[in-house]
C-alpha cells in the first residue's frame, strides 16, 4: 500500500488531478454554506451586470448570481455524473463481463446489441430514452448511463479475453478449476487440482 502510495506521489498529473477532484467535491458539498446569494432570486435592476464586488462573476438575464448558481449547480452535475457512470460501469461491466466469460451466444448477441446502441448517435439514443421514460433529472441520468454502457461492455470483454488465454488460466483449467459453464461450451464443475 505505501508502495502504491509512493508511485501515486511521484506521478505529478495523479497528484494534479485528484486534487481538482477533491475540491470539485468539496465546493459541492459545502455550496449552501459559501454561496453568497439564492441561486433562483432574481433582481431585474441589476441584470446582466458585469464581475464586481457584489456579483463575483455577474449577473444573468434575469439578474441571478452567476456564481451562486455555479456553486449550486455543481451539485447537479456532481450527482449526474456520479448516477450515470455508476449505471454504465455495472450494467455495462456485467454485460461485457459474461460475455467474455461464457461466450458463445451470449457473446454473440450482447455484443451485436451494444453495437447496435453504438451506430446510434448518442444524443438521439438519450432523446429516445428521455422520451420513454419522461422528462426528468433522474430519468436524464438514467439517459446518459445507458449511452455509455456500450463503451464499458466492450472494454471489459476485452479484458477478460485477454486474461482468459494467460497461462495461469490455461494451467489451472488443465487441473480441473473451472465452473458450470465454461468459455468453450463445456459444463465442467468447481473443483481443484487434481490429486495424484
Amino acid at each position: 500500500m505505501k508502495k502504491a502510495f509512493r508511485q501515486f506521489l511521484r506521478h505529478k498529473g495523479a497528484v494534479v488531478g485528484t486534487v481538482l477532484v477533491l475540491l470539485f467535491v468539496g465546493i459541492a458539498l459545502v455550496a449552501p454554506a459559501i454561496a453568497p446569494h439564492d441561486p433562483l432570486a432574481q433582481d431585474l435592476v441589476h441584470r446582466l451586470e458585469p464581475p464586481s464586488r457584489a456579483h463575483l462573476l455577474g449577473t444573468d438575464d434575469f439578474g441571478r448570481d452567476v456564481f451562486s448558481r455555479v456553486l449550486w449547480g455543481s451539485r447537479v452535475s456532481l450527482r449526474l455524473g456520479l448516477v450515470a457512470v455508476a449505471i454504465a460501469v455495472v450494467f455495462g461491466g456485467l454485460i461485457g463481463l459474461l460475455a467474455g466469460y461464457y461466450g458463445g451466444w451470449f457473446d454473440l448477441v450482447g455484443m451485436r446489441v451494444m453495437d447496435l446502441m453504438l451506430a446510434f448517435p448518442s444524443i438521439l439514443l438519450a432523446i429516445v430514452v428521455v422520451a420513454v421514460l419522461g422528462p426528468s433529472l433522474t430519468n436524464a441520468m438514467i439517459a446518459v448511463g445507458i449511452m455509455a454502457v456500450p463503451q464499458y461492455a466492450r472494454i471489459v470483454r476485452g479484458s477478460v479475453l485477454s486474461v482468459r488465454g494467460l497461462e495461469y488460466v490455461q494451467a489451472a483449467r488443465a487441473l480441473g478449476a473451472g465452473m458450470r459453464g465454461s468459455w468453450d461450451g463445456r459444463s465442467c464443475r468447481t473443483s481443484g487440482a487434481r490429486s495424484s
